[in-house]
């Protein structure tokens, strides 16, 4: 009975397990709805502007601003937008293998790290961190994440950056997100492609008409270009986090189902013998007698 009794005890500890997933299902499942709304009622917006500005930095003369030229100083950075907890399956490991990919091309890059897994990796596998953030609230806002745009803005415009990269995980649907990494500065420029011609792309230069004047409008609207970048990376990265966990949960929780299935068929199975043991020892002392 000492086999039965750690049966008992394992299909205890599985059935409390399955509970305890249950509820964190449910729980993830409640933030990925809302987490999905917003990062999905945002995106439309954000790639507009981005469009917008990646054409417009194409046809402006880059000594209007600062942020549109190339710096050849300072460090390459790469923010990594990561979570501070777990049990989100490969999430952070897919973040990983992306930073490892970077540092492959960049051996002298610096790490912004957000979350403490990342920054938790980081140490582990000899990253050079630059800055970290792991206090960013649950409901992120505009206004949580000043002091992560302000020090990237003010490090390119000082040239301590040379480049600045964005590592975060773009959300997709419920059941799959993918490692997404974006050049944030220098700002990416995109030129409007007309006909093709003899195999070539014939390059269609438009005018632009500023009010009140270009350099005015790119110092207001290129630094609001990389908050919002910034930003719209948080919202997918939070969805991809809720929608992750709530699907790991989902399956650990399915597995300890199973794992009790399993482990009563095993206590069954077991009682029969030891119950048919004692049958034949009690038909084997009463023929005895």
């Amino acid at each position: 009975m000492a086999n039965a009794r750690q049966i008992k005890r394992r299909i205890s500890a599985a059935s409390n397990i399955s509970k305890i997933t249950k509820a964190m299902e449910m729980v993830a499942a409640s933030k990925m709805k809302k987490a999905q709304d917003q990062a999905i009622l945002a995106r439309h917006y954000a790639l507009a502007l981005q469009d917008s500005l990646q054409k417009l930095a194409a046809q402006a003369d880059p000594s209007l601003h600062p942020l549109l030229s190339r710096n050849f100083t300072g460090k390459d950075i790469l923010l990594v937008v990561g979570t501070n907890k777990g049990l989100c399956g490969s999430l952070n490991t897919q973040l990983f293998k992306k930073m490892d990919a970077w540092r492959k091309l960049h051996p002298d890059g610096e790490i912004v790290a957000v979350g403490k897994k990342i920054v938790h990796f980081c140490r582990l596998g000899g990253f050079k961190i630059h800055s970290q953030f792991t206090d960013i609230a649950e409901k992120v806002t505009t206004s949580d994440l000043v002091a992560i745009s302000e020090m990237v803005i003010d490090g390119y415009l000082k040239q301590d950056f040379r480049s600045v990269g964005l590592v975060y995980m773009d959300f997709i649907n419920t059941l799959s997100q993918k490692p997404r990494v974006a050049e944030l500065l220098p700002m990416a420029k995109e030129e409007v492609v007309g006909e093709v011609t003899d195999g070539q792309k014939k390059v269609v230069k438009a005018d632009y008409l500023f009010e009140p004047s270009a350099k005015e409008i790119l110092t207001n609207l290129l630094p609001f270009y990389i908050e919002n970048s910034i930003y719209q990376a948080f919202l997918e990265s939070r969805a991809s986090e809720h929608s992750a966990r709530m699907v790991t949960m989902k399956n650990a929780s399915e597995n300890a189902h199973e794992l009790v299935d399993e482990l009563k068929l095993v206590f069954n199975k077991s009682r029969q013998s030891a119950i048919t043991s004692e049958l034949l020892d009690i038909a084997t002392a009463t023929l005895t007698v």
